[in-house]
């Protein structure tokens, strides 16, 4: 290959990552519809989190626990209660919007199974890991610090 087919080469292949990098900047730039806004609004409104009892179906991207039933229920005044596999549960929360942290859980003191103890714990250790929310296709993502799901839920 000559040093001139591989000089337009070089250049073809430069202006086609501008020209690209120029497309998608300028697509970004563009306003959002409303109800882009009104959508994604919704995913992190605190006022979403209520309405009823939430199931774990998944927590630390593994599935959830086999007869644990576990379950997570957010009521008025910032109350939070539910289900860790054994004992019932019940404290408060923070939230704001994509916001979302626990305050001091207290719990029943009941005894279980090896398996389901290991699952409670493993459940309390993640949600006192949690940060922030998303709620996206009828799922509430519970996250950590580095926006990692932690937890899903769904109704």
């Amino acid at each position: 290959m000559s040093q001139i087919h591989r000089t337009l080469l070089v250049a073809s292949i430069l202006f086609s990552a501008m020209f690209g990098v120029v497309i998608t900047v300028g697509c970004d730039s563009q306003p959002q519809p409303v109800w882009v806004k009104q959508e994604l609004e919704a995913q992190t409104d605190p006022k979403s989190l209520g309405g009823g009892k939430w199931v774990l179906v998944s927590m630390n991207s593994s599935g959830a626990i086999s007869g644990a039933n576990l379950s997570l229920e957010f009521g008025a005044n910032s109350a939070v209660s539910g289900f860790s596999g054994v004992n019932r549960f019940s404290g408060t929360c923070t939230t704001a919007t994509g916001q979302l942290k626990f305050g001091p859980l207290v719990s029943t003191k009941m005894g279980g199974s090896l398996e389901l103890m290991k699952a409670e714990q493993a459940y309390f250790a993640a949600l006192a890991s949690v940060r922030g929310f998303s709620l996206e296709g009828g799922l509430l993502r519970l996250k950590n610090d580095s926006g990692t799901t932690v937890a899903e839920f769904s109704h």
